[in-house]
């Protein structure tokens, strides 16, 4: 009888995870780091394993624009591109902009984006600069004229400079990633950022607190949600399983899952 009950819940909890279609903002290939047990994400596996957690699309980036540079990590997204499964795209990682003298590979912010770009991540802790207007200010101008997302490690920035750049920059979309540490003990700084700062989401895949997207969805709307696995660091059931759980009704639980993903990257101007 037991073994009945968990095959059915089991059944069901799958019929309910391909009913949302998911559109994962966070798969990583190559080899991660600071994670020794996970393991590498490999580019000819990558579509079975989407297919395995019921992902039906999503957001690439490579662990060497952080781990070797940026352009590094450009670069190997910008050759796969062209073999990329339906439906995926890339994020490419950004620099500060130097006028003179200008480091050689592809770096966001000069011309149109790559055709397969639909948003930029930045890791100023990592990579020694401060997230500032006086500093990133040209990137983030870049991005607004392009309409692409910045996406930004909760770890990599502190909360003040956070703030001052969505004030900066109203109209820059700005998707908090709750990678590597989960968003929990900073949940009343991150409301109160979300609430003063409607161009603020949040990517889902270690947003971990007790009621924290019943809390979001109420307060801010579910378009303020983003699913992310940050796989294969993480399993991605987890966040799918928070928001099948979630309290909340189905056309937000669709919402959080693809909907408001897919609007901004369809928004993006090629």
């Amino acid at each position: 009888m037991c073994e009945q009950r968990a095959r059915k819940l089991s059944d069901d909890y799958r019929e309910r995870a391909v009913q949302l279609n998911i559109f994962d903002c966070s798969i990583w290939l190559g080899s991660p780091e600071g994670f020794p047990l996970a393991r590498e994400m490999l580019f000819k596996k990558l579509e079975k394993e989407m297919s395995d957690f019921f992902i039906t699309g999503g957001l690439i980036s490579h662990w060497l624009g952080k781990t070797l540079s940026a352009q590094a990590g450009n670069r190997d997204l910008e050759e796969k591109a062209g073999m990329f499964p339906e439906n995926m795209y890339g994020i490419w990682t950004g620099l500060p902009f130097y006028p003179s003298p200008s480091g050689p590979g592809p770096v966001p912010g000069k011309g149109r984006p790559h055709r397969s770009m639909r948003g930029v991540r930045i890791f100023p802790a990592s990579h020694n600069y401060v997230p500032e207007e006086w500093v990133i200010g040209t990137l983030c101008e870049w991005l607004i004229r392009y309409n692409l997302p910045l996406f930004i490690w909760h770890t990599e920035i502190n909360w003040p400079s956070l703030h001052r750049l969505a004030v900066c920059y109203p109209s820059l979309t700005i998707i908090v990633e709750t990678q590597t540490k989960k968003i929990l003990y900073h949940a009343r700084m991150l409301f109160t950022l979300m609430r003063e700062c409607s161009n603020i989401l949040v990517e889902t895949s270690n947003f971990s607190g007790q009621g924290y997207i019943e809390y979001v969805v109420k307060e801010f709307g579910a378009e303020r949600l983003i699913f992310g696995s940050f796989m294969p660091v993480n399993d991605p059931l987890v966040p799918t399983g928070m928001i099948i759980d979630a309290d909340i009704e189905e056309k937000d639980k669709l919402l959080i899952a693809s909907g408001s993903i897919k609007r901004i990257i369809e928004e993006v101007h090629l």
